[in-house]
């Protein structure tokens, strides 16, 4: 097959430098699909980056102008990508976007060539855009509406819980497969990686205020009062860290909070966290939630939102829940993992038995299933 996968950002370098869920299930299904297929990926381009490169045998396109990478609303740079990439040449099988921006152009360039459209769908915001980021979602629950209304070949849910929202949406069932996440699990049995001194706190999310980073400074204050030891390891950037750095220091917990900003070596950001005693996931939205799969994998035990999707993802296993935003339940919680050695290692166990449900080779070989599927019910023989 020839595959052309859309999305906004793609990494620049076979190191994977991704920022989030959607970049690096962009990455690793392009580069497992390229072992048996020609796959194109249409991107965005990055500052300092060249029109063409080959990333781990794929054929990356970056086009419109020339940006830096954002989480804010860069209205023209997102439309000089989507221009631009309305001329990419070629005659491909199947299109799929993979993001919000790139869902318009995959349907467009799927029509202009006459071939299945898919779209990878990791959450549904419609009612939900102006709560999770302001005024400016507006925009959001306009194209989001649109994108649900084309009649997509194929939408790819990376959990249940998107897939019924999706049906709840009006997309019809038959045309929806749940294929998750995965992880590389053979990079994961290669990470050793020695625990910090001190009982530690990793916590890997952008920086934005719907993932509730500030429960988590919030908590430490109540956790440090049983575990004076204890640090708290942030790995992300966003719009919050300013105000995300004010509230530790007037909390007086500064001293215990390490910002680290984005690491852009995929690895470096996976020993942070192998190194790590407990991993939060404090946040109120999840469609997913990759990172909770790779705290699995790296058997650092977790204590997570309970968002049905983060339920999902983990089967009841690898960590604990609390009831989103109660900040008290959060430190208790904390508090009870850095203090017992015994079930983490239990829950260590546990978790990486979990991720084994998330290994890329299995997911990827139902991915092409599901393309063949839907091709032949469009091209049948």
């Amino acid at each position: 097959m020839r595959i052309c996968l859309v999305v906004e950002f793609f990494p620049t370098h076979e190191g994977a430098d991704t920022r989030g869920g959607v970049e690096t299930r962009a990455f690793y299904v392009a580069k497992h699909l390229a072992r048996r297929h020609e796959v194109t990926v249409l991107t965005s381009r990055e500052r300092g980056t060249p029109p063409r490169q080959v990333i781990s045998g794929v054929e990356v396109v970056r086009c419109g102008r020339e940006r830096e990478y954002t989480q804010k609303w860069d209205l023209g740079a997102r439309a000089s990508f989507v221009l631009a990439g309305r001329t990419l040449a070629g005659k491909f099988n199947l299109v799929e976007g993979q993001n919000f921006v790139s869902y318009p152009l995959a349907w467009w360039l799927s029509r202009k060539m006459g071939v299945p459209a898919v779209a990878t769908y990791h959450d549904v915001w419609l009612g939900e855009w102006a709560r999770n980021v302001g005024p400016g979602g507006v925009l959001g629950e306009l194209a989001e509406r649109y994108i649900l209304t084309r009649k997509w070949s194929l939408i790819i849910a990376n959990s249940h819980v998107t897939r019924d929202k999706l049906i709840r949406a009006g997309v019809p069932g038959e045309r929806i497969e749940v294929i998750p996440t995965g992880v590389d699990l053979k990079f994961f049995e290669g990470l050793k990686v020695e625990k910090s001194r001190h009982p530690t706190i990793c916590c890997i999310s952008r920086l934005v205020e719907y993932k509730r980073v500030q429960d988590l400074i919030r908590a430490l204050k109540f956790v440090r009062e049983e575990v004076p030891g204890v640090r708290c390891r942030i790995v992300g950037s966003g719009p919050e860290e300013p105000n995300l750095r004010r509230l530790a220091e007037s909390l007086g917990v500064g001293s215990s909070v390490e910002f680290l900003g984005f690491i852009p070596e995929r690895r470096r950001v996976m020993e942070v966290l192998a190194s790590s005693h407990v991993f939060c996931l404090p946040s109120t939205v999840e469609g997913m939630g990759l990172v909770l799969v790779e705290s699995m994998a790296c058997g650092v035990p977790f204590v997570a939102s309970r968002l049905p999707a983060l339920v999902e993802t983990s089967g009841g296993k690898g960590g604990v829940f609390f009831e989103p935003t109660n900040v008290r339940q959060l430190a208790e919680r904390l508090i009870a993992l850095l203090t017992d050695e015994t079930e983490r290692r239990r829950l260590a166990r546990e978790g990486k038995d979990r991720a084994k449900d998330f290994d890329w080779e299995v997911l990827v070989g139902r991915m092409e299933k599901a393309y063949v599927e839907c091709m032949g019910s469009i091209f049948p023989p």
